[in-house]
């Protein structure tokens, strides 16, 4: 059994061999996992805004966040990928979260979980890696862990 590695919101992870990534407190927040199955190596993002909009001006402590935007965080993961030896196109992703945790305050289609959800969604395809599978939606939050050596993501929901 190999390391267990823990993410927080803002953050990601890369890892590979018989290491896991995990995340919780899932909740409005999108979590992008990338895996490249031929060299087993892949990671997670755990965002909690869509995007970097142009009033948003960058913060002491972002250096530490590299996941905070989801389309930053998708375009940070696949660095740190690559930077460990796995391979763009050999990448496919799962979605994770989104809810809409305060529904009766700003639900719908403009809920900040629905609008972290198409962010991730639109970044992933802009960069041709296919998604397999999501669990985004609903009002539960969730936690989420990648087993590295199998590529199998784990999702529990928290009521």
């Amino acid at each position: 059994m190999g390391n267990i590695i823990t993410v927080r919101t803002a953050e990601l992870a890369v890892s590979h061999n018989d290491d896991s990534v995990r995340t919780g407190s899932i909740g409005s927040c999108i979590v992008i996992v990338l895996y490249d199955a031929v060299s087993k190596i892949g990671g997670l993002a755990h965002s909690m805004l869509p995007y970097r909009d142009e009033h948003h001006k960058a913060g002491p402590n972002e250096a530490d966040q590299p996941a905070k935007f989801a389309d930053e965080g998708v375009d940070n993961l696949i660095l740190e990928i690559q930077r460990q030896g796995g391979i763009k196109e050999n990448l496919s992703a799962k979605l994770i979260g989104g809810a809409s945790m305060f529904s009766k305050i700003a639900g719908g289609t403009q809920s900040i979980g629905n609008r972290n959800v198409e962010a991730a969604r639109k970044r992933l395809t802009e960069l041709a890696i296919p998604i397999d599978k999501e669990d985004t939606g609903g009002t539960a939050g969730k936690s989420v862990v990648i087993n590295l050596a199998s590529g199998v993501v784990q999702v529990s929901s928290v009521m």
